[in-house]
Protein backbone atom coordinates (compact mmCIF):
# COMPACT_ATOMS: atom_id res chain seq x y z
CA UNK A 1 0.00 0.00 0.00
CA UNK A 2 2.64 2.48 0.94
CA UNK A 3 4.49 1.53 -2.14
CA UNK A 4 1.23 2.02 -4.32
CA UNK A 5 1.01 5.38 -2.36
CA UNK A 6 4.29 6.56 -3.36
CA UNK A 7 3.84 5.71 -7.09
CA UNK A 8 0.56 7.26 -7.28
CA UNK A 9 1.84 10.77 -5.51
CA UNK A 10 5.24 10.79 -7.71
CA UNK A 11 2.98 10.25 -11.18
CA UNK A 12 0.81 13.31 -9.60
CA UNK A 13 4.07 15.57 -9.39
CA UNK A 14 4.87 14.69 -13.10
CA UNK A 15 1.45 15.03 -13.95
CA UNK A 16 1.24 18.32 -12.48
CA UNK A 17 4.56 19.50 -13.72
CA UNK A 18 3.76 18.54 -17.15
CA UNK A 19 0.75 20.70 -17.19
CA UNK A 20 3.17 23.55 -15.82
CA UNK A 21 5.44 23.31 -18.87
CA UNK A 22 1.92 22.78 -21.30
CA UNK A 23 0.67 26.02 -19.97
CA UNK A 24 3.88 28.38 -19.38
CA UNK A 25 3.75 28.67 -15.50
CA UNK A 26 6.94 28.14 -14.19
CA UNK A 27 6.14 29.56 -10.97
CA UNK A 28 3.82 26.60 -10.41
CA UNK A 29 6.64 24.04 -11.37
CA UNK A 30 9.32 25.81 -9.15
CA UNK A 31 6.66 24.95 -6.31
CA UNK A 32 6.17 21.39 -7.16
CA UNK A 33 9.89 20.69 -6.90
CA UNK A 34 10.08 22.64 -3.93
CA UNK A 35 7.32 20.31 -2.47
CA UNK A 36 9.33 17.30 -4.09
CA UNK A 37 12.69 18.17 -2.08
CA UNK A 38 12.80 15.55 0.70
CA UNK A 39 15.66 14.84 2.98
CA UNK A 40 16.74 10.81 3.61
CA UNK A 41 16.74 9.30 7.43
CA UNK A 42 20.37 10.09 7.20
CA UNK A 43 20.01 13.96 6.96
CA UNK A 44 17.06 14.81 8.82
CA UNK A 45 18.77 15.67 11.91
CA UNK A 46 19.80 18.55 10.38
CA UNK A 47 18.81 21.70 11.44
CA UNK A 48 17.41 24.33 8.90
CA UNK A 49 20.56 26.24 8.25
CA UNK A 50 21.33 29.56 5.93
CA UNK A 51 23.35 27.49 3.17
CA UNK A 52 21.35 25.09 1.99
CA UNK A 53 22.48 22.53 -1.13
CA UNK A 54 19.66 20.75 -3.33
CA UNK A 55 21.25 17.45 -4.44
CA UNK A 56 20.78 15.88 -7.58
CA UNK A 57 19.32 12.16 -5.92
CA UNK A 58 21.51 9.30 -7.07
CA UNK A 59 22.40 6.32 -4.81
CA UNK A 60 26.06 5.81 -5.03
CA UNK A 61 26.82 9.48 -4.85
CA UNK A 62 24.47 9.67 -1.84
CA UNK A 63 26.80 7.49 0.45
CA UNK A 64 29.64 9.72 -0.61
CA UNK A 65 27.80 12.44 0.84
CA UNK A 66 26.62 10.80 3.77
CA UNK A 67 29.84 9.47 4.31
CA UNK A 68 31.99 12.66 4.41
CA UNK A 69 28.82 14.74 6.41
CA UNK A 70 29.00 12.17 8.93
CA UNK A 71 32.65 12.57 9.61
CA UNK A 72 32.23 16.67 9.63
CA UNK A 73 30.13 19.42 11.89
CA UNK A 74 28.16 20.44 8.62
CA UNK A 75 25.87 22.73 9.83
CA UNK A 76 24.61 22.98 6.32
CA UNK A 77 21.02 21.32 4.79
CA UNK A 78 21.04 18.74 2.48
CA UNK A 79 17.86 18.88 0.18
CA UNK A 80 17.33 16.30 -2.68
CA UNK A 81 15.60 15.65 -5.56
CA UNK A 82 14.74 12.98 -7.52
CA UNK A 83 16.35 12.65 -11.01
CA UNK A 84 13.46 11.65 -12.32
CA UNK A 85 11.51 14.80 -11.83
CA UNK A 86 13.89 16.82 -13.97
CA UNK A 87 13.31 14.66 -17.00
CA UNK A 88 9.82 15.70 -17.16
CA UNK A 89 10.63 19.45 -18.78
CA UNK A 90 13.13 17.85 -21.10
CA UNK A 91 9.94 15.32 -22.21
CA UNK A 92 7.39 18.30 -22.59
CA UNK A 93 10.11 20.53 -24.82
CA UNK A 94 11.71 17.77 -26.69
CA UNK A 95 11.10 17.94 -30.56
CA UNK A 96 8.14 14.88 -30.94
CA UNK A 97 4.89 14.85 -30.30
CA UNK A 98 4.58 13.97 -26.25
CA UNK A 99 1.74 12.93 -24.05
CA UNK A 100 1.97 12.70 -20.68
CA UNK A 101 0.70 9.02 -20.28
CA UNK A 102 3.17 8.11 -22.88
CA UNK A 103 5.81 9.13 -20.56
CA UNK A 104 6.70 5.65 -19.19
CA UNK A 105 5.96 4.12 -22.26
CA UNK A 106 8.51 6.74 -24.29
CA UNK A 107 10.67 7.79 -22.16
CA UNK A 108 13.10 10.84 -22.86
CA UNK A 109 16.69 9.88 -23.89
CA UNK A 110 19.87 11.17 -24.99
CA UNK A 111 18.89 11.20 -28.27
CA UNK A 112 16.32 13.71 -27.45
CA UNK A 113 18.53 16.28 -25.88
CA UNK A 114 21.00 16.27 -28.70
CA UNK A 115 17.94 16.21 -30.97
CA UNK A 116 16.31 18.73 -29.97
CA UNK A 117 15.91 21.98 -32.46
CA UNK A 118 16.77 25.64 -31.96
CA UNK A 119 13.22 26.89 -30.91
CA UNK A 120 12.70 23.91 -28.41
CA UNK A 121 16.34 24.40 -27.12
CA UNK A 122 15.24 28.08 -26.33
CA UNK A 123 12.12 27.70 -25.05
CA UNK A 124 13.47 24.31 -22.58
CA UNK A 125 15.78 27.11 -20.95
CA UNK A 126 13.70 29.99 -20.82
CA UNK A 127 11.42 27.25 -18.76
CA UNK A 128 14.30 26.09 -16.80
CA UNK A 129 15.54 29.71 -16.10
CA UNK A 130 11.94 31.11 -14.51
CA UNK A 131 11.17 27.71 -12.82
CA UNK A 132 15.01 28.45 -11.06
CA UNK A 133 14.34 32.36 -10.77
CA UNK A 134 11.20 31.39 -8.65
CA UNK A 135 12.59 28.72 -6.98
CA UNK A 136 15.42 31.18 -5.33
CA UNK A 137 12.58 33.57 -4.36
CA UNK A 138 11.19 30.81 -2.20
CA UNK A 139 14.32 30.56 -0.49
CA UNK A 140 15.61 34.30 -0.29
CA UNK A 141 17.16 34.04 3.02
CA UNK A 142 19.08 30.75 1.82
CA UNK A 143 22.31 30.31 -0.19
CA UNK A 144 20.97 28.00 -2.97
CA UNK A 145 23.90 25.52 -4.06
CA UNK A 146 23.12 22.61 -6.57
CA UNK A 147 25.00 19.13 -6.43
CA UNK A 148 25.05 16.63 -9.29
CA UNK A 149 26.87 13.60 -9.87
CA UNK A 150 27.72 13.33 -13.51
CA UNK A 151 27.80 15.78 -16.31
CA UNK A 152 25.85 13.62 -19.05
CA UNK A 153 22.87 13.08 -17.13
CA UNK A 154 21.29 14.71 -20.30
CA UNK A 155 17.89 16.15 -18.79
CA UNK A 156 19.77 18.61 -16.37
CA UNK A 157 22.45 20.64 -18.67
CA UNK A 158 19.16 23.37 -18.81
CA UNK A 159 18.48 23.12 -15.18
CA UNK A 160 22.70 23.76 -14.71
CA UNK A 161 22.39 27.17 -17.55
CA UNK A 162 19.43 28.43 -15.56
CA UNK A 163 21.16 28.22 -12.60
CA UNK A 164 24.68 30.09 -13.58
CA UNK A 165 21.96 32.85 -15.31
CA UNK A 166 20.39 33.00 -11.61
CA UNK A 167 23.87 33.08 -9.66
CA UNK A 168 23.22 30.12 -8.55
CA UNK A 169 26.74 27.79 -7.98
CA UNK A 170 26.65 24.20 -9.41
CA UNK A 171 29.01 21.61 -7.92
CA UNK A 172 29.78 18.88 -9.87
CA UNK A 173 30.60 15.70 -7.68
CA UNK A 174 31.84 13.52 -10.22
CA UNK A 175 31.12 9.91 -9.08
CA UNK A 176 32.73 7.67 -11.71
CA UNK A 177 36.53 7.22 -11.69
CA UNK A 178 37.35 3.68 -12.51
CA UNK A 179 38.19 3.17 -15.90
CA UNK A 180 40.35 1.61 -18.00
CA UNK A 181 43.18 4.21 -19.35
CA UNK A 182 41.94 3.22 -23.24
CA UNK A 183 38.41 3.26 -22.33
CA UNK A 184 38.92 6.33 -20.68
CA UNK A 185 40.73 8.09 -24.08
CA UNK A 186 37.80 6.45 -26.27
CA UNK A 187 34.90 8.13 -24.35
CA UNK A 188 36.52 11.46 -24.05
CA UNK A 189 36.53 11.09 -27.76
CA UNK A 190 33.32 9.64 -28.51
CA UNK A 191 30.57 10.57 -26.23
CA UNK A 192 32.23 12.84 -23.18
CA UNK A 193 33.22 15.64 -25.19
CA UNK A 194 29.74 15.86 -26.69
CA UNK A 195 28.60 17.77 -23.40
CA UNK A 196 31.42 19.72 -23.39
CA UNK A 197 29.00 22.72 -23.12
CA UNK A 198 27.72 22.02 -19.78
CA UNK A 199 31.01 22.15 -17.71
CA UNK A 200 30.99 26.08 -18.10
CA UNK A 201 27.73 25.85 -15.52
CA UNK A 202 29.65 24.01 -12.74
CA UNK A 203 31.29 26.50 -10.40
CA UNK A 204 33.27 23.70 -8.99
CA UNK A 205 34.34 20.30 -9.63
CA UNK A 206 35.28 17.05 -7.58
CA UNK A 207 36.80 14.41 -9.32
CA UNK A 208 37.83 10.89 -7.99
CA UNK A 209 41.66 10.43 -10.04
CA UNK A 210 43.77 12.25 -12.05
CA UNK A 211 43.34 10.36 -15.10
CA UNK A 212 39.24 11.94 -15.02
CA UNK A 213 41.10 15.15 -14.04
CA UNK A 214 43.16 15.14 -17.63
CA UNK A 215 40.26 13.97 -19.22
CA UNK A 216 38.05 16.65 -18.36
CA UNK A 217 40.79 19.05 -19.04
CA UNK A 218 41.22 17.41 -22.82
CA UNK A 219 37.49 18.40 -23.22
CA UNK A 220 37.53 21.65 -21.57
CA UNK A 221 40.35 23.91 -20.64
CA UNK A 222 37.95 26.12 -18.48
CA UNK A 223 37.95 23.08 -16.27
CA UNK A 224 41.40 23.25 -15.18
CA UNK A 225 41.08 25.86 -12.49
CA UNK A 226 38.24 24.70 -10.94
CA UNK A 227 38.90 21.02 -10.91
CA UNK A 228 39.90 19.06 -7.58
CA UNK A 229 41.16 15.55 -7.11
CA UNK A 230 39.47 14.26 -3.76
CA UNK A 231 39.65 10.85 -4.02
CA UNK A 232 36.69 8.25 -3.39
CA UNK A 233 34.62 8.45 0.30
CA UNK A 234 33.53 5.38 -0.18
CA UNK A 235 36.59 3.74 0.71
CA UNK A 236 35.97 4.54 4.04
CA UNK A 237 32.99 1.70 4.20
CA UNK A 238 35.66 -0.78 3.24
CA UNK A 239 38.44 -0.13 5.68
CA UNK A 240 38.60 -2.96 7.53
CA UNK A 241 37.05 -2.22 11.06
CA UNK A 242 37.81 -5.65 13.26
CA UNK A 243 40.72 -8.16 13.07
CA UNK A 244 39.60 -11.53 12.55
CA UNK A 245 41.28 -15.51 12.24
CA UNK A 246 39.66 -18.15 10.22
CA UNK A 247 39.80 -20.49 7.42
CA UNK A 248 37.52 -19.04 4.46
CA UNK A 249 35.18 -20.49 3.25
CA UNK A 250 32.81 -18.11 1.56
CA UNK A 251 34.00 -16.98 -2.06
CA UNK A 252 31.97 -14.33 -3.97
CA UNK A 253 32.30 -13.63 -7.88
CA UNK A 254 31.69 -9.83 -8.70
CA UNK A 255 29.98 -10.64 -12.17
CA UNK A 256 31.33 -8.97 -14.94
CA UNK A 257 30.49 -7.36 -18.04
CA UNK A 258 32.37 -9.35 -21.06
CA UNK A 259 33.40 -5.82 -23.02
CA UNK A 260 34.12 -3.51 -19.51
CA UNK A 261 36.89 -1.71 -20.15
CA UNK A 262 37.50 -2.30 -24.19
CA UNK A 263 36.89 1.05 -26.12
CA UNK A 264 34.30 0.11 -28.59
CA UNK A 265 35.97 0.64 -31.96
CA UNK A 266 36.15 -1.25 -35.04
CA UNK A 267 38.94 -3.15 -34.52
CA UNK A 268 37.73 -4.01 -31.29
CA UNK A 269 34.73 -5.59 -31.94
CA UNK A 270 35.67 -9.28 -31.62
CA UNK A 271 37.42 -8.59 -28.07
CA UNK A 272 35.81 -9.56 -24.76
CA UNK A 273 35.91 -11.05 -21.84
CA UNK A 274 34.17 -13.97 -22.40
CA UNK A 275 36.61 -17.27 -22.08
CA UNK A 276 37.39 -15.54 -18.65
CA UNK A 277 33.64 -15.21 -17.85
CA UNK A 278 32.96 -19.31 -18.91
CA UNK A 279 36.27 -20.50 -16.86
CA UNK A 280 35.06 -18.80 -13.99
CA UNK A 281 31.55 -20.14 -13.70
CA UNK A 282 33.32 -23.81 -14.84
CA UNK A 283 35.91 -23.22 -11.97
CA UNK A 284 33.08 -22.38 -9.65
CA UNK A 285 30.59 -25.53 -10.48
CA UNK A 286 33.51 -27.52 -9.80
CA UNK A 287 34.13 -26.08 -6.44
CA UNK A 288 30.53 -25.96 -5.59
CA UNK A 289 30.83 -29.42 -5.22
CA UNK A 290 33.31 -29.08 -1.80
CA UNK A 291 30.06 -28.67 0.64
CA UNK A 292 31.86 -26.83 3.26
CA UNK A 293 32.67 -24.03 0.48
CA UNK A 294 29.50 -20.90 0.53
CA UNK A 295 29.53 -19.70 -3.30
CA UNK A 296 27.69 -16.56 -4.28
CA UNK A 297 27.10 -14.74 -7.35
CA UNK A 298 26.52 -10.70 -7.21
CA UNK A 299 25.16 -9.94 -10.62
CA UNK A 300 23.19 -6.99 -11.98
CA UNK A 301 19.61 -7.49 -12.33
CA UNK A 302 19.46 -8.16 -15.65
CA UNK A 303 22.07 -10.82 -15.52
CA UNK A 304 20.36 -13.60 -13.08
CA UNK A 305 18.43 -15.62 -15.48
CA UNK A 306 21.39 -15.15 -18.27
CA UNK A 307 23.40 -17.80 -15.68
CA UNK A 308 21.33 -19.24 -13.79
CA UNK A 309 21.32 -22.34 -16.22
CA UNK A 310 25.00 -22.56 -16.31
CA UNK A 311 25.65 -22.45 -12.91
CA UNK A 312 25.11 -25.54 -9.81
CA UNK A 313 22.05 -24.99 -7.55
CA UNK A 314 24.92 -24.89 -4.58
CA UNK A 315 25.75 -21.86 -5.94
CA UNK A 316 23.53 -18.37 -4.11
CA UNK A 317 23.00 -15.59 -7.37
CA UNK A 318 21.89 -12.23 -5.83
CA UNK A 319 21.10 -9.76 -8.37
CA UNK A 320 19.79 -6.71 -5.41
CA UNK A 321 21.53 -4.38 -3.28
CA UNK A 322 24.81 -3.22 -3.98
CA UNK A 323 28.38 -5.36 -3.39
CA UNK A 324 29.21 -3.94 -0.12
CA UNK A 325 27.50 -6.21 1.68
CA UNK A 326 28.64 -8.98 -0.10
CA UNK A 327 31.95 -8.20 0.20
CA UNK A 328 32.22 -7.90 3.64
CA UNK A 329 31.03 -11.09 3.94
CA UNK A 330 33.55 -13.12 1.46
CA UNK A 331 36.78 -14.24 2.31
CA UNK A 332 37.89 -14.94 -1.58
CA UNK A 333 36.54 -12.67 -4.00
CA UNK A 334 36.88 -13.24 -7.65
CA UNK A 335 36.39 -10.25 -10.07
CA UNK A 336 37.51 -7.67 -13.17
CA UNK A 337 37.06 -4.25 -14.24
CA UNK A 338 35.19 -2.90 -11.57
CA UNK A 339 35.44 -0.71 -8.29
CA UNK A 340 34.04 -2.99 -6.45
CA UNK A 341 37.53 -5.68 -7.24
CA UNK A 342 38.86 -2.69 -5.77
CA UNK A 343 36.96 -2.19 -2.57
CA UNK A 344 37.41 -6.01 -1.96
CA UNK A 345 41.56 -5.40 -1.82
CA UNK A 346 40.81 -2.21 0.50
CA UNK A 347 38.81 -4.86 2.20
CA UNK A 348 41.27 -6.87 3.02
CA UNK A 349 40.36 -10.22 0.95
CA UNK A 350 42.09 -12.35 -1.16
CA UNK A 351 41.31 -11.00 -4.67
CA UNK A 352 41.64 -12.57 -7.88
CA UNK A 353 41.17 -11.11 -11.40
CA UNK A 354 40.94 -13.73 -14.38
CA UNK A 355 42.70 -13.08 -17.45
CA UNK A 356 42.10 -16.29 -19.03
CA UNK A 357 41.93 -15.05 -22.81
CA UNK A 358 44.26 -16.17 -25.25
CA UNK A 359 44.78 -12.78 -26.90
CA UNK A 360 47.82 -11.40 -24.87
CA UNK A 361 46.87 -8.01 -26.59
CA UNK A 362 43.87 -7.78 -24.06
CA UNK A 363 45.37 -7.00 -21.35
CA UNK A 364 46.22 -3.85 -21.70
CA UNK A 365 42.22 -3.26 -21.23
CA UNK A 366 42.82 -4.41 -17.61
CA UNK A 367 42.55 -1.93 -14.82
CA UNK A 368 45.94 -1.55 -13.11
CA UNK A 369 46.09 -4.46 -11.27
CA UNK A 370 49.35 -5.83 -8.94
CA UNK A 371 50.37 -8.66 -11.44
CA UNK A 372 50.20 -10.96 -8.37
CA UNK A 373 46.69 -11.26 -8.19
CA UNK A 374 45.75 -11.72 -12.45
CA UNK A 375 45.49 -15.45 -12.90
CA UNK A 376 46.20 -16.65 -16.98
CA UNK A 377 45.83 -20.06 -15.51
CA UNK A 378 42.18 -21.69 -14.25
CA UNK A 379 44.25 -24.52 -12.76
CA UNK A 380 46.65 -22.15 -11.06
CA UNK A 381 43.28 -20.05 -9.67
CA UNK A 382 41.86 -23.31 -8.50
CA UNK A 383 44.32 -24.39 -6.86
CA UNK A 384 45.28 -21.68 -4.88
CA UNK A 385 41.51 -21.63 -3.79
CA UNK A 386 41.73 -24.87 -2.76
CA UNK A 387 45.19 -24.09 -1.18
CA UNK A 388 43.91 -21.38 1.09
CA UNK A 389 40.55 -23.08 1.83
CA UNK A 390 42.44 -25.23 3.66
CA UNK A 391 44.26 -23.38 6.41
CA UNK A 392 43.40 -20.65 8.33
CA UNK A 393 44.37 -16.66 7.36
CA UNK A 394 44.68 -13.56 9.34
CA UNK A 395 42.24 -11.13 8.16
CA UNK A 396 42.59 -8.28 7.02
CA UNK A 397 45.49 -9.15 4.47
CA UNK A 398 47.46 -6.01 4.46
CA UNK A 399 47.10 -4.20 0.91
CA UNK A 400 50.40 -2.14 0.61
CA UNK A 401 51.61 -3.78 -2.21
CA UNK A 402 48.17 -2.76 -3.98
CA UNK A 403 48.59 0.90 -2.84
CA UNK A 404 49.30 1.95 -6.21
CA UNK A 405 46.06 0.92 -7.86
CA UNK A 406 44.17 2.02 -5.10
CA UNK A 407 45.50 5.87 -5.35
CA UNK A 408 45.06 5.41 -8.55
CA UNK A 409 41.41 4.84 -9.12
CA UNK A 410 40.35 6.33 -5.94
CA UNK A 411 42.71 8.29 -3.58
CA UNK A 412 44.23 8.09 -0.53
CA UNK A 413 41.33 7.76 1.90
CA UNK A 414 43.40 9.74 4.86
CA UNK A 415 42.44 12.83 3.21
CA UNK A 416 39.16 12.46 1.73
CA UNK A 417 37.17 14.07 4.52
CA UNK A 418 39.34 17.02 4.61
CA UNK A 419 39.27 17.23 0.80
CA UNK A 420 35.40 16.85 0.35
CA UNK A 421 35.09 19.55 3.27
CA UNK A 422 36.89 22.17 1.62
CA UNK A 423 35.22 21.10 -1.94
CA UNK A 424 31.64 22.18 -0.31
CA UNK A 425 32.58 24.97 1.95
CA UNK A 426 34.15 27.00 -0.69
Amino acid sequence: MKNYLSRLGKNIIYLLIFISCFFNLPKLCAFLIKVSLFKPKFFRQNKPSKKVFIVLNRKIGIRDLEIIHKHTNFKFEFLFLKRSIVRVPLYFFRSKKKSIFNFYNNPVSEKDFFNQNKNDKKNHEKFWYDVIHSLKNFYIKKNLTFITFNYTYFAEPALFAACKKNNIPVKLWHKEGVITDGDAAYQTKVRWIKFRSVFKNFTSISVYNEIIKKKLIEISKENKNKITVNGCPRILDYLPKKKYYRKPKTILLLFFNNKRGIPNISKNKNFNWSKSQQNVIKLLNELSKNKQLNIIIKVKSNYKNNIRNLINKRVKIFNYGTAESYIHKADIIIGHNSSSTIESIINGKYVMVPFFEKNIKLKKYLLNFNDEIIYSSETKMKNKILNLTNKKSFFPLNYNKHNHTINYYVGNPKNVVKKYSNFLKN
